[in-house]
């Protein structure tokens, strides 16, 4: 489990979606219920990054099964924003609020990055 304590958001991983070549998708919830997505892009040790995404219930199990791509699904959330949870050597930085529109390219998943359904 993957808890985000210490952050303004705090988020707890639920369940593993996928993990493949260093790109790992977990669901998630907030404490009110909400669902998220949460997308851990950079595995190096020095700078840990995840991109968590609020999403509806049909958004995270359109991505669960397979049918979304899971950059659509956090280029889309329900505010329209993204949370950027950052460790850098070890350190927590303050997580970032950013626009979808505004996310670097370089902290998304490929285009056809979709979740493997379950057989």
């Amino acid at each position: 489990m993957t808890n985000f304590y210490g952050y303004e958001i705090e988020l707890f991983a639920i369940e593993v979606l996928t993990e493949i070549n260093g790109v790992s998708v977990r669901s998630g919830v907030d404490l009110r219920g909400g669902f998220w997505l949460i997308v851990h892009v950079d595995d190096d040790p020095g700078h840990l990054v995840w991109i968590c995404a609020p999403v509806s219930s049909r958004a995270l199990s359109e991505v669960a099964a397979g049918r979304a791509a899971v950059r659509d699904a956090v280029r889309h959330t329900v505010t329209g924003t993204v949370e950027v949870v950052t460790i850098v050597r070890g350190r927590a930085v303050p997580d970032r609020c950013l626009l979808c529109s505004d996310i670097p390219s370089e902290l998304l998943p490929l285009d056809d990055f979709h979740v493997a359904p379950a057989a």
